[in-house]
């Protein structure tokens, strides 16, 4: 038997549970015992006809009939109030619909009544909910009571040897449905537990696609034929800007995407594309889900934002192993060159060739220990101790340092901002955000009164703008998409870390730093300042 097959035998009880489905299948057993009996009684009272129904013995026809109909009863009560041990129920039901059966037959006169075929219900329900020898107890004891009660009319009355061949044939059959819906019955069984392994199974892989689906770092759409979207996960509805995507036109939600969708079902094109969504770049890679023309379609989409910035962070961390491995080797020698330079100077003051040299090994050595210094910074930028800053005296503060070690004239600064300004930022990470734009800006300036413009603006919902400008040529468009990449640099005596730097520190307190192009420039702003040079802005958290 299968593992939903009944663990019991006949003449003890079981000893595991026993599966709803078999209560149920009992239960139909007896609603159609009741069914019968109240048939017959119908059929001998309505019609009152012996010819067939009770023609040896209607008053006992009528009275097994009635008996038949309170037993089916009080088994439908018996099955909704006590269910303790299953085959004890089989077996009162089965021995009597046989013994009930057997007695209608010869109240009717024997086999030639042909009600011997109602033998084969309780025989095939039996069998269907029971093991095989059961089923063949059971069939054995209608044989039994099928030549018994013929045997009866042959001794009694002398009549009815020949229809033991007929008797015969009936019991053959009552066997034979035995043991086909016993067969059969375990086919189904066995079906019947195989497609719930497999429906358990095909839920649980499903619920693990859709956990792997929902978390996927990348989006994921499945658009069927008409362009309708079946599935996205959260990452793809972020990227669409929608709550719900699934159930709508792809068209609607992402021209672009739907552009391409169709362009390669039509080439079945390969590769990585890349398409504008909501003004945010995403790179899409298509797949075929059902491996034909006009099935269902697969979209990946990775935010190429983010993938810009997995990469940098992969960058940092090569560089933070490097600077750790060999900071210390670098600055050792760099020191021991710079000394030497300095008594070469000491001693060759009366040659002017070997102090030219002296001053390019010091000017070199000092540029060195910058990128060892600019590098180093790298590693810092998760160190952010986040504190109130009032941006008046901070400023003021870093524009005097600025003047005096870089040589900047005060009278190049115009600041705009408000004098209560506060703004939640580490100061060390604040201080080296400023000089490094500060630097650039007086770099790039004509180096006038005037030529830096510090603005500050205070946001909606604690937020402040922070933007420095110079008056300057400004950046060329086709450079700006590289201005935060490291080592990008358009300054011979650069090393291309100051941006990259900021940014990075920028990003460890919560804020951002970018590059304003004149044609994008707040028009206050701009009348302030101007619309020359370059702007880079600095969003953060504060107040004022």
């Amino acid at each position: 038997m299968t593992a939903l097959a009944l663990p019991f035998r006949f003449g003890r009880f079981e000893s595991a549970a026993v599966a709803e489905e078999y209560w149920r299948s009992l239960s139909y057993f007896n609603l159609s015992r009741l069914v019968v009996a109240g048939a017959l009684l119908f059929a001998i009272v309505a019609y009152g006809d012996t010819r067939v129904f009770g023609a040896s013995d209607p008053a006992l026809f009528y009275r097994v009939c009635l008996a038949y109909l309170f037993l089916a009863a009080a088994f439908w009560w018996g099955l909704k109030r006590i269910r303790t041990v299953f085959s004890v129920h089989l077996a009162l039901q089965a021995v009597t619909d046989i013994a009930v059966i057997t007695m209608l037959v010869h109240a009717s006169g024997g086999i030639r009544s042909g009600l011997g075929i109602l033998y084969l219900m309780p025989l095939a329900a039996a069998a269907s909910v029971t093991g095989g020898r059961m089923s063949l107890f059971y069939a054995s004891l209608a044989t039994f009571g099928l030549f018994a009660e013929n045997t009866y009319w042959v001794l009694r009355y002398d009549i009815g040897v020949s229809d033991y061949f007929q008797t015969g044939l009936l019991a053959a059959g009552c066997f034979v449905v035995a043991i086909v819906t016993n067969r059969l019955a375990k086919r189904l069984i066995a079906n019947e537990a195989l497609v719930r392994q497999r429906s358990a199974d095909l839920r649980g892989q499903m619920e693990i696609n859709r956990l792997v689906i929902r978390d996927m770092p990348s989006g994921v759409l499945v658009v069927d034929a008409d362009g309708l979207v079946k599935l996205a996960n959260p990452e793809a509805e972020r990227l669409l800007g929608r709550d719900r995507a699934a159930g709508l036109p792809l068209a609607s939600l992402a021209p672009a995407l739907d552009t391409i969708g169709r362009r390669w079902r039509s080439q079945h094109g390969a590769g990585r594309l890349q398409a504008d969504i909501g003004g945010q770049q995403v790179y899409v890679r298509l797949v075929d889900a059902a491996r034909g023309a006009g099935g269902e379609m697969v979209m990946f989409l990775e935010d190429a934002a983010k993938l810009r910035e997995q990469a940098q962070q992969v960058k940092l961390a090569a560089l933070g192993r490097l600077t750790a491995n060999i900071a210390h080797e670098i600055r050792n020698p760099l020191s021991a060159i710079g000394h030497a330079a300095e008594l070469l100077a000491e001693e060759g003051r009366d040659f002017p060739q070997l102090g030219r040299l002296t001053r390019i090994i010091g000017e070199n050595t000092a540029r060195l220990d910058r990128i060892v210094q600019e590098v180093l910074q790298l590693n810092r930028r998760d160190r952010a101790s986040v504190e109130e800053v009032p941006m008046q005296a901070f400023l003021r503060s870093v524009v005097e340092q600025i003047s005096q070690a870089e040589r900047v004239p005060l009278e190049a600064f115009r600041i705009n901002m408000p004098p209560a300004c506060v703004a939640v930022f580490d100061r060390q990470h604040l201080n080296r955000i400023l000089w490094n734009l500060i630097n650039n800006a007086w770099r790039h300036s004509r180096r006038q009164a005037g030529s830096i413009w510090i603005d500050l603006t205070a946001r909606h919902e604690r937020r402040i703008e922070l933007h420095v400008l110079d008056d300057g040529e400004g950046i060329a468009p086709d450079l700006v998409a590289q201005l935060f990449e490291p080592f990008f640099t358009t300054s011979s005596r650069g090393i291309g870390l100051g941006l990259y730097i900021a940014r990075e520190l920028a990003e460890a307190n919560l804020a951002s730093l970018d590059y304003v192009p004149a044609a994008e420039r707040d028009p206050g702003l701009r009348e302030r300042a101007g619309a020359a040079g370059a702007d880079f802005r600095l969003i953060m958290e504060g107040y004022g």
